[in-house]
């Protein structure tokens, strides 16, 4: 196969796939797993203009170079796809536990990231094709909905894991607390200051956990002080913060006197959201188109 001249098939695409996931191998064999927490902001920046400029380029360079041409094409789509849903199924197959080695933690799996950076690129230069064509014709407004939404959706859920932040505050009746632990049991300052009221548990009969939630005050950035109650399933959300009632003081039971609560921050949730949503509206709007062509037969 040659990336100038000859041309790739969809049997190229299957073998591309292939050379791709013995890469991933060779990579996790020789400087182990995906370290996510590398790419955190500006890293995750400045690589998502770089993929964007070189999606561009490919489709600028696609009349000269064989590969980009068939990148962008169904031929690249079908076994990009096949691939990832491969990976992705033995993800759902495999209990998600590091210690259990590399199919234990499938995030951070060579072959299984390459896998999607592959079919990220083939969607995102799918897009580039429609939106340089959207001049030329209003049609093309679905595609472009679709495929960018998608793009937008893969990217920021892959490269804005970096900067999510999942951390436990302890909290005491009548004392605050301003600082998180993560998991390594580091030490994180949130900005916020929590304020512990009141921990409240209520239990069944048979003296099982019914409902626990706290009452606090949480003072933001900016000096705000908001009260809240804080359950199970009913966070409270303040400077991009949800916290999460999480855990009390299990063997002082109704009388635990402390809560423990779970922060999540993920800055690029909102571009996920907008993605899904871009998503959505291109599928209505391929319905109408649809409805438009019945109607006019």
């Amino acid at each position: 196969m040659s990336l100038f001249s000859k041309p790739w098939k969809l049997s190229s695409g299957f073998i591309f796939g292939g050379v791709l996931v013995l890469v991933g191998f060779l990579l996790q064999i020789l400087v182990g797993p995906v370290r996510w927490s590398l790419l955190a902001s500006p890293v995750n920046l400045v690589l998502l203009v770089l993929f964007i400029a070189f999606l561009f380029l490919a489709y600028a360079m696609k009349g000269k170079v064989t590969f980009f041409a068939w990148l962008g094409s169904s031929a690249a789509a079908v076994p990009s796809i096949a691939c990832t849903l491969l990976m992705t199924m033995i993800m759902g197959l495999t209990a998600q536990i590091p210690e259990r080695g590399w199919l234990g933690n499938m995030v951070t799996f060579w072959p299984f990231v390459l896998c999607y950076v592959w079919l990220t690129a083939v969607v995102g230069l799918v897009a580039v094709n429609h939106i340089c064509r959207l001049s030329s014709s209003w049609k093309e407004i679905p595609a472009v909905l679709n495929h960018l939404g998608l793009f937008i959706t893969l990217v920021c859920a892959t490269l804005g894991s970096a900067d999510k932040q999942d951390l436990e505050m302890m909290l005491k009746e009548g004392g605050s607390q301003t600082v998180a632990s993560r998991e390594d049991g580091t030490t994180v300052q949130t900005g916020l200051s929590v304020r512990l009221n009141d921990f409240t548990m209520e239990t069944y009969p048979s003296g099982m956990p019914k409902r626990f939630a706290s009452d606090v005050v949480v003072t933001s950035k900016s000096g705000k002080e908001i009260p809240g109650v804080i359950e199970v399933n009913k966070p409270m959300e303040v400077d991009g913060w949800k916290m999460y009632q999480y855990g009390y003081d299990e063997e002082a039971g109704t009388e635990s006197t402390v809560s423990i609560l779970q922060l999540v921050k993920d800055p690029w949730l909102p571009f996920v959201y907008a993605g899904i949503f871009m998503m959505l509206a291109g599928a209505f709007l391929m319905m109408i188109v649809g409805f438009k062509r019945e109607e006019t037969k």
